[in-house]
């Protein structure tokens, strides 16, 4: 009988380790034969990593070549929570080091303490670099990446803009022509043991790295930093709520400056406020007032439906337009046709619209670029406003010539008053010179003006700089812009600003565009002040005039000086001519 139940014992032994072989050998058949795809690529995963490496982004140079951001060696700080012994401690060593907070350090390593990988902190000081080093923390490391520098700090801030973290274009050029300064990123793979350390192994893939191209600006630092010392002292002098300036070309249509105030360091930006980013010059909108008049006035000459000597009566600073009465700041009789512009009368400038009607107004305004972005190749820009012909009332035949019932950018006018300098032609504004590949190789080159139409004959245009706008600077309200060294040739604006629709007494757009010498202009300078607060007159041309002069000299006679030496340097080394500047040839159309 004991016999039997041995028997039986055994043989159900003898079963159950057949159906228990029979499992360990359908499990491994199912582990290597079924599922050996997945596991081979998770072993992988784990002991072999893609290790990036970061294209270089492309610099940025002016017009000369001097840079204006690039791309430094940085240092950031991950961690490998899985080898950090003691979480709390590691964290109180890193907060005390880095400057962040203890308690947000430890609940980070809490969060990822099964991962193998947490930033800790992105591109730390030089001081923070060595500290770290010094502290030699389990689990803590240092990875090199690369860090956008700015070297003159605040300079050109608006129109460089800034990049994140991660070298990404987030405002201005950084951002506007993100897709040809960032590169493509390479990759090399390496081994990892089960703690994620590096280990010897054979060498992997590797992906190298493609840098960025570079970009080559119109501006002149030189010039920027002209125009930025004249802002700062309007800034202090009258403590607008701006104070945007342009500085271009009017033949190339280059922009050589261009800033506001306030400013901010793009080396810093994290520090201020998104507002203090935005490109005012072409996301802003205003009323120009005054400054508008000229292009209205040159229209008038162009379709000869005015004399510059003829009289037209102003009604003693008083003029009513059906239930509307305009009234000049004096109260002028008679004034002939050119006297408006030069004394800057409101009545008579309403007239002249009057006779120029709705329809060639707006065609000769659309044409000089108002109502349309001027594509001048920055983010968000505005178009402004220039209402169509058949909406037009008796009101704004007579508005519009004041410089009301439109809106305009920065850009847009000193683009427009650019075909009043050159000899009537519109030239698209531009601030992007050339690309340049990572070797240096010239892949794209903007020498040649882009000119859109004509707007008014040359000889138009030599009237309104040598004569009408040349007044207004010797004998009427721009007088404080008038320099001894340069003849220039200018108009004021003081628009008052619509305040819940209706126009305020007290804030104003205070303005002054001007173009020298006038012989040969070279140079549009425009600086728009965004209500002064301070100072006995707040007009244009007390605010704005004499900055614009200050600019316009300086640039002038930096041109001159840096012609002269260059003009040496190349008669000395007898090899060429001195070289001519790029300008609108009159016959064809095109830059030389």
């Amino acid at each position: 009988m004991q016999s039997l139940h041995d028997s039986t014992r055994l043989r159900l032994l003898l079963v159950f380790s057949i159906l228990a072989f029979a499992g360990l050998w359908g499990r491994l058949f199912h582990l290597q034969a079924l599922k050996h795809s997945k596991f081979e690529s998770l072993a992988t995963s784990q002991h072999s990593v893609k290790v990036p490496i970061p294209a270089e982004r492309g610099r940025i140079y002016d017009r000369k070549g001097e840079i204006l951001a690039m791309s430094v060696p940085g240092c950031s700080v991950f961690a490998n929570p899985r080898e950090i012994e003691d979480l709390a401690a590691t964290a109180s060593a890193l907060a005390a080091v880095l400057d962040v907070d203890q308690d947000q350090m430890y609940r980070l390593f809490c969060n990822f303490s099964e991962k193998h990988f947490v930033w800790v902190r992105r591109l730390i000081s030089p001081q923070q670099e060595a500290a770290v080093r010094a502290a030699r923390l389990d689990g803590v490391y240092l990875r090199e990446e690369p860090k956008r520098l700015f070297p003159n700090g605040t300079l050109a801030a608006h129109i460089l803009g800034f990049s994140g973290i991660d070298q990404g274009g987030l405002s201005g050029i950084e951002f506007a022509l993100d897709s040809r300064l960032k590169g493509v990123d390479g990759s090399r793979e390496e081994g990892r043991d089960g703690l994620a350390r590096g280990i010897c192994s054979p060498a992997g893939d590797f992906s190298p790295a493609v840098n960025g191209n570079s970009v080559v600006l119109t501006i002149d630092t030189n010039i920027q930093d002209f125009l930025e010392t004249a802002l700062d002292r309007c800034a202090q002098q009258y403590s607008p709520l701006s104070v945007t300036g342009i500085v271009m070309d009017p033949n190339s249509g280059d922009i050589l400056a261009l800033s506001q105030r306030p400013t901010f360091n793009p080396n810093s930006f994290a520090d201020y406020k998104p507002e203090d980013y935005r490109l005012r010059a072409v996301t802003d909108t205003f009323e120009p007032g005054s400054m508008f008049k000229p292009f209205v006035f040159a229209a008038a000459l162009e379709e000869n439906l005015i004399r510059l000597d003829e009289n037209i009566f102003c009604g003693n600073g008083v003029y009513k337009i059906s239930k509307r009465i305009l009234h000049d700041h004096h109260p002028y009789g008679d004034l002939t046709a050119e006297e408006c512009i030069v004394k800057s009368s409101n009545i008579g400038m309403a007239k002249i619209g009057q006779r120029l009607g709705p329809y060639k107004a707006c065609s000769f305004l659309s044409a000089f670029g108002f109502g349309r972005t001027t594509g001048v190749g920055f983010p968000s820009e505005a178009a402004g406003s220039l209402t169509p012909p058949q909406k037009w009332t008796d009101y704004t035949v007579t508005s519009v010539p004041m410089g009301h019932e439109v809106s305009v950018t920065a850009v847009q006018i000193a683009s427009a008053f650019c075909a009043v300098a050159n000899g009537g032609y519109a030239v698209r504004p531009r601030i992007v010179r050339g690309i340049l590949a990572p070797d240096g190789t010239v892949l794209e080159k903007h020498i040649e003006p882009e000119i859109i139409r004509q707007v008014m004959s040359p000889e138009t245009s030599k009237v309104m700089i040598s004569r009408v706008l040349r007044k207004v600077v010797t004998e009427g309200t721009g007088r404080l812009a008038d320099i001894d060294e340069y003849e220039i040739a200018g108009k004021t604006g003081t628009a008052q600003k619509l305040v819940d629709g209706v126009y305020s007494h007290n804030k104003y757009v205070s303005s002054f565009i001007a173009a020298g010498p006038i012989q040969d202009p070279r140079l549009v300078v425009l600086i728009v002040v965004n209500e002064p607060s301070r100072g006995a007159s707040l007009y244009g041309g007390t605010v704005a005039a004499p900055h614009c002069a200050e600019v316009l000299k300086a640039t002038l006679d930096y041109m001159y000086i840096d012609e002269r030496r260059r003009s040496r340097t190349v008669h000395m080394a007898s090899t060429q001519a001195a070289p001519a500047r790029s300008g609108i040839q009159r016959t064809t159309h095109n830059a030389p």
